[in-house]
């Protein structure tokens, strides 16, 4: 079931949109834009080798730095050592961290409205790349920044991330300054 226009897209509840049985389209993408999108992830590709991270600098984006409070993230990570690892290495450094393991917990998450997520993609009971569709297509989460954080860095997978509107990717394991400065890049 595809999500019908009377569905509310701001909706917080994410009752329909983040149920796994709903079925929900992934954009289409014109050649150009198929193109543009390959040469980013042979770029990427190259970053994640050099750097530990790649990052898509979006200079229309606003800023997601929030302004009088430490940025909120919201850490999605089935494997429950790396999540205490990412999450400890955050709140040394000053993030707000909520952790997430499965899809009820990423919904719960959501709700928090977080400054920016860091989606794993294989866990149990849902794809990260199927949680960043449906956050793309939702009225008010579309614009927050997700970074990728996978143990999948083929260029297949790197191209799925930014079609689907990842604002980074990072592989596991990622080193902490990696994670820390692709989280910077993506909030200033």
């Amino acid at each position: 079931m595809t999500p019908q226009p009377e569905d509310d897209p701001f909706d917080l509840d994410f009752t329909k949109l983040f149920a796994a049985e709903t079925k929900v389209k992934e954009p289409d993408t014109t050649a150009q834009q198929q193109q543009q999108l390959s040469e980013e992830a042979v770029i990427g590709e190259s970053k994640l080798t050099s750097n530990g991270y790649f990052v898509r600098i979006n200079k229309n984006a606003p800023s997601r730095a929030p302004k009088g409070r430490p940025p909120a993230v919201l850490v999605v990570e089935d494997d429950e050592v790396t999540s205490t690892l990412i999450a400890r290495i955050l709140s040394a450094n000053g993030y707000t961290v909520k952790q997430a393991a499965n899809r009820n917990q990423i919904v719960e998450g959501l709700k928090g409205s977080p400054d920016m997520v860091i989606l794993d993609v294989l866990m149990p009971d849902a794809n990260g790349f199927d949680i960043l569709n449906r956050i793309r297509q939702h009225g008010v989460l579309k614009d927050m920044p997700v970074l990728m954080l996978t143990s999948l860095g083929a260029l297949d997978d790197i191209l799925k991330g930014l079609r689907l509107g990842a604002n980074g990717y990072l592989t596991k394991p990622a080193k902490s300054k990696a994670l820390l400065d692709a989280i910077k890049t993506v909030l200033s």
